[in-house]
């Protein structure tokens, strides 16, 4: 019996210790952002003497066919790197990543920018009800910024038919290849099964003298 509360005890404090944690993980935090990790994450000293990832919540970056990504590490290396950012975690990924909104000292939405630049497209299925996002896309497409230009979209598009043209000459390569080599194949069995085959009439007659 008193083994069994001894267990229930345990349960309970490990339990309250992990809701607590997950608690402390989604409060917002100050930070220094150390590192520029990707398009769409950040490596951040928090005040708390502890480090994470941040991930940007509710936004998909342009990719690299939209040619954008220069002036992304431009503008995340002149507003965030070495900087200090307020990070409001929404929820905590695999790796204790923060998916997080992420605001400068002076309160500007980073996330928001990144889209009103058009450098992000918002994430309705992460970010259904952030009316600050889908403004800002709204924005960007009426002013044509960055993924929503003509331009870009056109350089996207050739840049799309290219990859693929390459990926099907690869393929009728490949399949070239397969078909020369079973050929060889064939050709060495016939030239094999013709060695050994015995011609008709071919048998030792017998010696006269």
């Amino acid at each position: 019996m008193l083994m069994a509360l001894l267990s229930i005890t345990a349960l309970a404090v490990l339990a309250a210790y992990f809701v607590l944690n997950q608690k402390n993980e989604t409060q917002e935090r100050i930070g220094t952002v150390k590192e520029i990790l990707n398009k769409d994450a950040l490596f951040v000293d928090f005040d708390d003497r502890r480090s994470n990832v941040v991930k940007l919540f509710g936004l998909k970056m342009a990719s690299e066919r939209e040619m954008l990504d220069e002036q992304i590490f431009d503008l995340l290396y002149n507003e965030v790197k070495g900087k200090r950012i307020r990070v409001k975690p929404v929820r905590v990924d695999t790796g204790e990543i923060l998916v997080s909104e992420i605001y400068s000292m002076a309160d500007e939405y980073l996330n928001e920018i990144l889209i009103r630049q058009g450098f992000a497209r918002w994430n309705p299925s992460e970010a259904a009800n952030d009316r600050r996002l889908s403004e800002a896309q709204e924005m960007a497409k009426m002013h044509d910024q960055g993924v929503w230009n003509p331009t870009v979209k056109q350089l996207a598009a050739e840049e799309s038919h290219e990859a693929d043209s390459d990926e099907q000459e690869i393929e009728g390569d490949s399949a070239e290849e397969g078909d020369r080599a079973e050929s060889e194949s064939f050709a060495a069995a016939d030239t094999e099964a013709n060695r050994e085959r015995v011609p008709a009439g071919a048998e030792a007659k017998p010696h006269s003298e």
